[in-house]
């Protein structure tokens, strides 16, 4: 489905996927994608067959932009503080800051790639992962999630620069087969509960780990809001840091859960 040489997707075979999948509710006339969100897409993902395929799939509804405030940000900006008081954070939240609880889950990312990984390999930095967002009621939705990392500063406190979008999955059984016929293979796999406030677009998730510190991660447009809020919360003396998942497990000795 996928030409590598050209790197480019097979629309036919895409259209025959579908069609020898039993999809017979495909539109009579495509979902229309904005060209703002093409573009969007094509600045996160550095292979054209991955941008393509998340074009396509959006136009046949097999994925739909979701709610979440990320997908407002033209480009986000974000920063952990670890060791956090959670039970603290989470009334001064609610009764300092006015933020709003927007939901309170368990999640589960899954990344996925190409054999010789070569989607997080690139100097682009570009992942991309399904999410299971499961209630509380044990319900489950999933998400598709692409995210592409500026460089770090050497200074863990000032805030890491990326992109991100989240599409939600109507159909995470036909996506997971659509993944599988392109050839992409699962890396590894994190869990985590999350408590997610919203501020004037600014976002405030409470993460708690297996083994590791509660932390709060916060994102927002400007590092000037986002410091602003650090101190009202009173956590401008708590460690912070730019680090990516993957190193912060490395800090607390945990390791990933990886496929073979």
């Amino acid at each position: 489905m996928v030409d590598k040489t050209k790197n480019n997707l097979d629309v036919e075979q895409f259209l025959d996927f579908l069609e020898s999948n039993s999809v017979n509710s495909l539109p009579d006339s495509l979902y229309e994608v904005q060209n703002l969100i093409k573009v969007e897409i094509e600045n996160i993902l550095w292979q054209n067959a991955l941008s393509q395929l998340l074009i396509k799939s959006k136009e046949y509804w097999l994925i739909t932009i979701s709610e979440n405030l990320v997908n407002d940000f033209e480009q986000e900006k974000e920063i952990k503080i670890l060791w956090i008081d959670k039970e603290k954070l989470e009334i001064d939240l609610l009764e300092k800051a006015w933020a709003k609880m927007v939901f309170r889950w368990t999640v589960i990312d899954i990344y996925y790639d190409f054999e010789n990984d070569a989607i997080e390999k690139t100097k682009w930095k570009t992942s991309f992962r399904i999410r299971e967002k499961i209630w509380e009621d044990w319900k489950s939705t999933f998400y598709y999630t692409i995210k592409r990392k500026e460089k770090k500063d050497a200074d863990s406190s000032v805030m890491r620069v990326c992109y991100e979008k989240e599409f939600k999955i109507n159909d995470i059984m036909l996506f997971i087969e659509l993944l599988n016929h392109l050839w992409f293979k699962k890396t590894r796999a994190k869990k985590k509960d999350r408590v997610a406030y919203e501020l004037w677009k600014i976002k405030f998730d409470i993460d708690s780990y297996e083994w590791i510190p509660p932390l709060l991660e916060i994102e927002a447009h400007t590092a000037k809001i986002a410091e602003f809020y650090i101190e009202s919360l009173w956590l401008s003396s708590l460690e912070k840091s730019n680090w990516w998942s993957r190193t912060l497990y490395e800090k607390y000795w945990k390791n990933y859960k990886t496929f073979e």
